[in-house]
């Protein structure tokens, strides 16, 4: 047995390096899903390295056909074919009525002949669509034995469902199973690859975000983060003077910091202050966005005196954006690791996880994906700032909804409050694990400078709620004076 390359792209970073030959895996999913797109993806990009492939399909399509479609993919090579590498097999109608014998009988002529280290079978249920359960079983067993014995890695695909796939004779036979699907969320279909069976081989579980390019599959796998590493306590500053005397002399190296607030309340800014604070002391930083276009980003900072495109062509500051819309969570987590690792970057800030919400749909996933980034980033020993923001206008009864929360080292909230017939900004420290911190409740001020945190509101009760009210001495002693 040897380990060889799948040719489909991030496959083999699940799946611990590659496909073993001989083994039979089947490629399930719904139509559309891109089962056949990735099985010529696989055996292309294995003919390049000299494998054998042969492709057996039962859809009777004609060589022009399908060189019309795959032709459009940067791996399709029809030269691979006239040089040999690539042989094309169809099964027509009149072997697949003959019954198992005829069909088995084709394909094995053609394995005597060929002799391929790889194959396809396209579809496979096709060829099984008149026999019983007994009879579709021995035929898959005598089939795959007989491609084993020719030491191939075989590849089938299967139009299956996911509860169907386990219903199948099939799922007993083969020794993986890759199912793929096209799921709807929102306004956007999101697609997913998950590895449900993969014998004798370890590989990464859950489900791994995917896209259909012109290279063909590019898998996203989930980012899997090593452990934290034991820190020495730390303290690092935030740019804002205000915020590291509320937090007793900045904010604690290698952790993670939720600052929730409702629109306006200065997240973007805070965040831009603390990236700017490490690149004045040579700490490269990373800003991910997913409401602010870079030239937006770079315009609104310049206002500030903040050169962005400066620190960016030297080397100490990268901003990431994709838009909500366009979103694969997967593929970003996957930059910013890049991204991350590229620049050694010390600091790093993620604009609006509440954007999660949008593509994920669901508080569950929001929390796991959160927190396999917040993981992976502390154990780099980054210092990360993630931004929330939340629908109230004054107060809130939630500091972010999905649980989030939890996973942060600290919390930081903004909001607004009205203070005689004005509204003003209130920024508090709610949590900082493992550190003393300010409990006052401090005014917020955005300048000409960018943030800055003034003297605690100390004649007002009830600021948090959004509806303060004089201190009971503070009342009295405006009643007598």
């Amino acid at each position: 047995m040897e380990q060889v390359i799948s040719g489909i792209s991030g496959l083999d970073d699940i799946i611990g390096g590659g496909l073993v030959r001989p083994s039979i895996i089947l490629i399930a999913g719904v139509t559309g899903t891109g089962k056949t797109t990735s099985t010529m993806q696989s055996i292309f990009n294995a003919a390049r390295e000299d494998e054998i492939c042969m492709y057996i399909t039962a859809m009777s399509e004609p060589i022009a056909m399908i060189n019309n479609f795959m032709s459009k993919f940067s791996f399709y090579n029809i030269s691979l074919m006239g040089k040999g590498n690539v042989k094309y097999l169809p099964l027509n109608h009149v072997h697949i009525k003959e019954g198992t014998l005829a069909i088995m009988k084709e394909i094995e002529r053609n394995i005597e002949i060929i002799k391929p280290d790889r194959i396809v079978i396209d579809p496979v249920n096709v060829l099984t669509t008149w026999m019983d359960e007994v009879e579709k079983r021995e035929f898959y067993y005598d089939l795959f034995i007989k491609m084993k014995e020719w030491n191939s890695l075989v590849l089938v695909t299967g139009e299956l469902s996911e509860e169907e796939i386990w219903k199948d004779e099939i799922s007993y036979i083969v020794d993986g199973i890759i199912y793929l699907s096209n799921e709807r969320s929102r306004d956007k279909r999101v697609r997913y690859m998950e590895v449900l069976k993969m014998r004798g081989q370890e590989y990464q579980s859950g489900r791994h975000t995917y896209n259909i390019t012109k290279d063909g599959l590019v898998i996203h796998p989930s980012l899997h983060p090593g452990e934290r590493t034991k820190l020495q306590f730390e303290r690092i500053n935030t740019g804002i003077n205000g915020l590291d005397k509320m937090t007793c002399g900045g904010l604690v190296k290698g952790t993670n910091i939720l600052l929730s607030g409702g629109s306006g309340t200065g997240k973007t800014l805070i965040g831009l202050q603390f990236l700017l604070a490490g690149t004045s002391i040579g700490e490269p930083g990373v800003f991910v966005s997913f409401e602010e276009d870079p030239n937006l980003l770079k315009n609104n900072a310049a206002s500030f005196g903040w050169d962005l495109e400066k620190l960016e062509d030297e080397g100490l500051l990268r901003v990431l954006y994709t838009s909500a819309h366009k979103l694969n969570v997967n593929e970003n987590a996957l930059t910013i690791k890049r991204v991350v690792e590229e620049i050694g970057a010390k600091r790093v800030v993620i604009d609006g996880i509440n954007n999660f919400k949008f593509i994920l749909n669901d508080d569950t996933k929001v929390f796991e994906h959160v927190n396999i980034l917040a993981a992976y980033l502390v154990s780099r020993n980054i210092t990360t700032i993630f931004t929330n923001e939340v629908s109230e206008l004054m107060g809130s009864s939630t500091i972010s909804g999905d649980g989030t929360s939890i996973i942060m080292d600290s919390i930081i909230l903004l909001r607004y409050v009205e203070i005689e017939s004005k509204i003003k900004k209130a920024i508090s420290v709610l949590k900082m694990r493992g550190s003393n911190h300010d409990k006052e409740i401090r005014e917020l001020v955005i300048n000409k400078k960018g943030i800055e945190v003034k003297l605690p509101f100390t004649e007002y009760s009830g600021l948090m709620s959004g509806n303060p009210v004089k201190t009971p001495v503070q009342a009295f002693e405006e009643a007598f004076s």
